[in-house]
């Protein structure tokens, strides 16, 4: 059984909603079926409990000097040392669903000698939680190691949420960026075993490899766009090209929807497809991955400072709670420029385009250019939902529209897999 991490006195009562710190302390822990409970307490392994699971995972695991190996070298003579950490709640009176290890001072030094004589150093955390002290929940998650070794790992911590690890138990495998370019690879135990043995190999699972390809696609997207647009600018290209949405007011989405086609068109991708299906009884969103069953995309331009403004509510249901799949949003952020701070410019080059009257119409809202922050991308499953709101879209014609989804800016931490800056 293992033991039992106390960090003060804990209230069992509620539920503490994510992004919010409180005055009590409460902490999520997974139960088997996938649902939450909020305990008092973290379950941890002793250092003896943590070297026995791994050496019964790895027949060929050593101990060195208090730390496990797995020497038995493959074609590639490619060697693993792991350096263990639990995971447990980030402490304080951070939210019930936040969590961490912490990174010891003697991690560089140990990395840094495995570097040396070609041994990979997997800086590993595990998370249980055995509610009867013999079954439960046991998940592992595989951290930047080279991304930590940069660091001062005097104060240092790792940190993970419980959506990851809900995301880890239902599909196996999850493997999210953070907004710090850290990567986080959350397994079970076949697959954990089947990762290291793996990259002993210098593969990678097919999963990981499936996103890892369409997400560095976006990021290659991405690294394409100048880092300042100017509405002119884009409102010319698409009256060039007499895109389809070259008349809407708001340019800084529609281009966007704009630029994803043309690129796609340049650059092809075996595994994307331009969507943006309007027919009767088709899902309505803008890319379709061709990976998996029900795996869409939708492209969006938004304020870094604000929410991600989603699709319709009945759309996402249909394939996230229906047929149990899911959408990656793939959002390009920025700051904006008004264009009323540059006389108007882009709002009479666009109402003369028209050939409007009222040479001032939608003027307060008129962006002059936008400053990409970076493009993130989200992912919509089965775990999101409590993290999504509802929100009512203005009527059109005077005629009320359907309800859609929007991810909270302070929510965006919990559902960002990707991105790039």
């Amino acid at each position: 059984m293992a033991k039992i991490y106390k960090s003060g006195s804990w209230s069992r009562n509620g539920r503490v909603m994510p992004g919010k710190r409180t005055k009590e302390k409460r902490i999520d822990q997974l139960l088997e079926n996938g649902e939450i409970v909020v305990t008092g307490e973290d379950q941890i392994f002793s250092p003896k409990e943590f070297k026995g699971l791994l050496k019964d995972l790895f027949p060929d695991a050593e101990e060195k000097d208090g730390r496990i190996f797995l020497n038995k070298k493959t074609a590639n003579d490619k060697s693993v040392a792991f350096y263990t950490r639990n995971i447990y709640h980030l402490g304080g009176d951070w939210s019930s669903e936040k969590k961490r290890i912490e990174i010891g001072k003697d991690f560089l030094d140990f990395y840094n000698v495995n570097k040396l004589n070609n041994i990979e150093t997997i800086l590993l955390g595990c998370y249980h939680y055995y509610p009867d002290g013999e079954n439960g929940v046991v998940l592992f998650v595989c951290f930047s190691a080279d991304t930590y070794a940069s660091r001062d790992v005097n104060n240092s911590a790792a940190h993970i949420h419980t959506i990851d690890l809900q995301n880890a138990l239902k599909y196996g495998v999850y493997r999210r960026l953070d907004k710090s370019g850290n990567e986080l690879l959350v397994l079970d135990k076949t697959n954990f075993v089947n990762h290291i043995n793996a990259l002993r190999n210098e593969t990678e699972l097919q999963t990981i490899k499936n996103d890892k390809q369409l997400l560095d696609y976006f990021g290659k997207m991405y690294a394409s766009l100048p880092k300042t647009l100017y509405g002119i600018q884009c409102y010319e290209q698409m009256f060039a090209d007499d895109d389809q949405n070259k008349r809407q007011s708001a340019w800084e989405g529609w281009y966007m929807e704009y630029y994803v086609k043309k690129y796609l068109k340049k650059h092809p991708a075996d595994a994307i497809k331009w969507w943006s299906s309007k027919k009767q009884g088709e899902l309505d969103f803008d890319l379709k991955f061709l990976t998996e069953e029900n795996f869409y995309g939708d492209v969006k331009s938004d304020d870094a400072k604000k929410s991600v403004q989603g699709n319709k509510k009945s759309n996402i249901d249909i394939l996230v709670k229906d047929r149990k799949g899911r959408l990656w949003y793939v959002v390009f952020e920025f700051l904006p420029e008004k264009d009323s701070k540059h006389n108007n410019e882009t709002t009479i080059w666009w109402n003369k385009k028209l050939g409007k009257d009222k040479l001032l119409s939608y003027a307060s809202r008129m962006k002059h250019s936008i400053t990409f922050e970076n493009m993130s991308v989200y992912e919509i499953n089965q775990f999101a939902f409590k993290y999504l709101k509802e929100f009512e879209v203005s009527p059109c014609n005077g005629k009320s529209r359907e309800k859609k989804y929007r991810i909270p800016n302070n929510m965006k931490e919990y559902l960002r897999i990707y991105q790039c800056v």
